[in-house]
């Protein structure tokens, strides 16, 4: 069974694309080759031309000539990295033109030059490969920013939580766990099904972790870590969260495995929360090495994260977040036997099953 696959299809009819050249047989070349491709295609025959029409229509990319009148490439893209910095900006140069792309390149205002005259199928892989690049950068951009927006909405969760347990003199554990297990309700403000799905992770992880003989402590961390695993995805953009892992284009693939470190690094901060954050950071790693973020193998894996990886893969197994279709539990079962010792931790995969029975 292959867990990691994705899809890498590109569609160029999500993106749009601006011709800069003050040669109108330039434009219409461009225009016919990234027309054919897919792209939607705006062209400008000057700088200022360019600059209107961007404060109209924002775009993906912007390809620049070098020399044109008035305003060149060079300044033409600066001003555009200042206004609109997550379009992607590439440079036409003439080969008396490449020392200046070079110097435009090394002040940060484009992402590659191509010189005249062109291969299509380089300049089409160029705009692929920018488009990709400024995908990723914005997508790290947006997580970044709203981690912190969420490690501040948890911290004032958090000073609510300690001044009402402050409060009260009975049962403070007790009230820990139910306050976690309302932290775990945040999943359903980004999708409404991870709250039920997180819910059956922690409940069959915990009696996996008491099977297996861990002490309270451990188990309640089990517990909590089940609940809260997905919590890394609420950063997740709609396209992400609502697409099928194995359904992923590649960089979206990438963007998605980074929810195990976002859930650790959302949770770092809370106190007691150190056990169940290493968990979480873990739970797709797999048993010979091949699992993510880290590629720990065997028992360097934390034992929670070897047995609710387990319990992940069977619930999303039967959800067909990992294959074309549905499976039954029966079925994810032995899908779960047949990856016994090389995804799955042996030992827990046999205490997974009496968990099951019991």
């Amino acid at each position: 069974m292959t867990m990691t696959s994705s899809n890498e299809s590109f569609d160029a009819s999500q993106y749009k694309v601006l011709c800069v050249d003050d040669e109108p047989n330039i434009l219409s070349a461009l225009r016919r080759m990234l027309s054919l491709e897919g792209f939607e295609v705006f062209t400008a025959e000057s700088g200022a031309q360019a600059l209107e029409l961007l404060a109209k229509e924002p775009v993906n990319v912007i390809i620049s000539d070098m020399q044109m009148p008035g305003m060149n490439g060079t300044e033409l893209l600066e001003k555009v990295r200042q206004q609109w910095p997550h379009t992607m900006r590439l440079m036409l140069t003439g080969a008396s033109d490449v020392s200046g792309a070079i110097e435009a390149i090394n002040q940060g205002a484009i992402y590659r030059y191509t010189a005249k005259p062109w291969n299509d199928e380089e300049l089409l892989g160029t705009i692929k490969s920018a488009i990709a690049f400024g995908t990723l950068a914005n997508e790290h951009d947006r997580l970044e920013a709203l981690t912190i927006a969420q490690k501040e909405s948890l911290n004032e969760m958090v000073d609510t939580l300690e001044s009402r347990v402050q409060e009260r003199t009975k049962d403070l554990r007790a009230a820990y766990v139910a306050s976690i297990k309302a932290f775990s309700n945040i999943l359903e403000l980004r999708r409404p099904d991870l709250l039920p799905h997180s819910r059956r992770v922690a409940t069959l992880s915990m009696k996996m972790a008491k099977l297996a003989g861990l002490s309270d402590d451990e188990c309640q961390s089990v517990y909590i870590a089940g609940l809260l695993h997905d919590i890394g995805k609420i950063g997740l953009s709609d396209r992400v969260l609502n697409t099928k892992f194995i359904e992923l284009p590649l960089a979206d693939a990438k963007v998605y495995r980074t929810h195990c470190a976002m859930g650790e690094t959302t949770l770092n901060s809370l106190d007691d929360m150190k056990g169940v954050a290493a968990i979480i950071r873990s739970h797709h790693e797999y048993f010979n090495g091949t699992g993510f973020p880290d590629g720990l193998t065997g028992q360097n894996i934390p034992i929670g994260a070897r047995i609710v990886a387990i319990v992940e893969a069977y619930e999303e197994l039967q959800s067909g977040d990992y294959a074309k279709s549905e499976s039954s539990p029966a079925d994810a079962v032995r899908v779960i036997l047949s990856n016994k010792g090389t995804l799955f931790c042996p030992e827990m995969t046999d205490v997974f099953v009496k968990a099951l029975r019991a």
